[in-house]
């Protein structure tokens, strides 16, 4: 019979990290697949082991027996690792276990549910419009199921009950959010918690390393001839609202009120998220103006932050670099420039075109969908870019937020301009001036972004209607500004769609044609498109070896 766990001191959290790293690892597949929008992103199993392997390789070196020395240093890792929305919320998790055990002498099963709960108030309270059916609700009930139970068991039973608790919530997630319930799947970020706490479980109890595997309630649905249904209206809660400037400030202090920062930025903005405490606080806020929100942050503390960051987990920078092209590992910019742009791009051609673009200015850090990188990689290649003078280009919705982060850390001049796409960002670099000032670059570069349209030609990893068009798993699905405009069976006229739809007289076509795509097909693919636009005016086409992954075409229409 095997025996729980009798370590109960600051080792024990490193150990938990790694237990839980562990169930995220053996599910990860499964956390991808969960994911409603069948399109090549930041998926949630990759995201929340990259998070979780951060933590992990953190641990190795800070971990103490000292348990609230480790607590602090976990939670700071987390949320220096943190990758993706649900990443975030992760990082929530940990801060609240640091906040329960700041006197702790040793981890039982009372600070384990109390940091729960803390976890829980702090997830709800960094978003502004919680929605259950979530990881949120997942969380919550966790720890309300924990603290009823903590005062008369031991810290693996405490575990067991919120794991239990958790999937039980995770099973009905598809009845609290109509979204989950259209798919016929659980919350993605959900079922990644409770892994994260079955896998704690096993490791306590001493049946094994956290290596569990859990079969995704509603997993099977994703197979079958009706396909999923997705009503890509119902998405908001995944989708930061595309509105004004994305501004995030991080402050310091000795009294900082984050209730009342977070009540005053709802005040002047939207999509507001507000993490910290009485010391630091970082602020994420849309702004129509950015001065604004930054004119009520020093009321609130200094805006200067001092943070010393730790070697980039070596597990993670192997396998960026083993998925790293010739092209796109060639040195890096090294010669002092006024100002240097970091671009987070995938594909050899992309990122020749970029430092092209850049004039030897561009310092390029692979990643992009299914490969976020965290706060810290963005921040090396800050430190490393030949420049006191930053521009961040995160060229992908879900990198913004990191890159925002990585902006606040650095003690260089820094800014962000958030592109959503490769073609976004190539689209701001024909902007870039390396003659003008920093502000005004920066001004420059994002007002490109004003009228353009882009587009992506991708196989659907799974059958979905969206927006009342059905594609099924395999076939090629076209989006042009974030909405389907067709599938088919034919790449090229997909491509042919989604450049017609948007198209008008006087109009600069740029495609990007993707690693899947020969030379021959490429070719017919510029005459067939070229053959197509024939009755519009002064029309320019343009297509460029990318050789981007996950995308047969990406364009760009101006």
């Amino acid at each position: 019979m095997t025996m729980a766990t009798t370590t109960s001191n600051g080792y024990l959290l490193r150990d938990l990290a790694k237990a839980a790293l562990a169930a995220i690892v053996t599910n990860q597949n499964q956390l991808n697949a969960l994911n409603v929008f069948p399109v090549p992103d930041g998926d949630t199993g990759t995201n929340m082991a990259l998070t979780m392997r951060g933590i992990a390789s953190d641990m190795e070196t800070t971990a103490t027996e000292h348990v609230p020395t480790t607590a602090a240093a976990m939670a700071r890792a987390a949320l220096l690792g943190a990758r993706g929305n649900s990443g975030l919320i992760m990082a929530q998790l940990f801060r609240g276990l640091r906040d329960a055990m700041t006197e702790a002498e040793e981890i039982n099963s009372r600070n384990f549910a109390h940091g729960l709960t803390i976890a829980a108030e702090l997830a709800y309270g960094a978003v502004p419009n919680p929605v259950e059916g979530t990881m949120l609700t997942v969380i919550r009930e966790a720890a309300e199921a924990a603290t009823k139970s903590a005062a008369s068991v031991e810290i693996h039973e405490v575990v067991e009950v919120a794991a239990t608790q958790a999937l039980d919530t995770t099973e009905r997630t598809p009845e609290m959010l109509e979204v989950l319930k259209e798919a016929g799947v659980v919350d993605a970020g959900g079922f990644g918690l409770t892994i994260m706490l079955m896998g704690m479980s096993q490791y306590l109890k001493g049946e094994g390393d956290g290596s569990i595997h859990v079969t995704a309630p509603g997993i099977e649905n994703l197979v079958g001839e009706s396909g999923v249904i997705v009503d890509t209206s119902s998405l908001e809660i995944a989708e930061e609202e595309a509105w004004g400037y994305c501004t995030n400030i991080a402050i310091e202090g000795t009294a900082i009120d984050i209730p009342h920062l977070s009540e005053e930025f709802n005040r002047i903005g939207r999509s507001t998220v507000i993490a910290g405490d009485e010391t630091i606080a970082k602020i994420h806020v849309h702004m129509e103006d950015p001065g604004e929100a930054v004119s009520l942050a020093v009321q609130n503390g200094a805006l200067t932050l001092d943070v010393s960051i730790q070697n980039m987990d070596a597990q993670t920078a192997e396998w960026a670099e083993s998925r790293r092209t010739d092209a796109a590992s060639t040195e890096q910019p090294t010669d002092p420039v006024e100002i240097a742009v970091v671009a987070v791009v995938a594909g050899d051609g992309m990122a020749n075109y970029f430092r092209q673009a850049g004039m030897g200015a561009t310092f390029i850090v692979e990643g992009g969908d299914t490969l976020n990188p965290s706060v810290n990689d963005l921040l090396q290649a800050v430190e490393a870019a030949p420049s006191d003078q930053v521009v961040l280009l995160p060229n992908n919705k879900n990198i913004i937020g990191a890159a925002e982060q990585a902006s606040d850390l650095t003690e260089k001049s820094s800014l962000v301009i958030p592109t959503r796409s490769m073609q976004e960002g190539i689209a701001a670099m024909s902007a870039f001036d390396p003659e003008m000032e920093l502000d005004e670059n920066a001004e420059e570069m994002a007002d490109m972004l004003e009228g353009l349209h882009v587009g992506s030609v991708f196989r659907a990893s799974r059958d979905a209607t969206m927006g009342g068009i059905h594609v099924n798993q395999g076939q090629f699905m076209v989006l042009v500004n974030g909405e389907t405009v067709a599938a088919s069976d034919d790449e090229l006229e997909m491509l042919i769609a989604g450049v017609k739809s948007v198209m008008h007289h006087g109009a600069l076509v740029a495609v990007y044609v993707g690693d899947e795509i020969d030379a021959d097909t490429a070719r017919n693919a510029e005459t067939r498109l070229t053959q197509e636009l024939t009755h519009y005016n002064r029309v320019d086409i343009q297509f460029i070896r990318g050789n981007q992954p996950h995308y047969a075409y990406l364009f760009a229409v101006e």
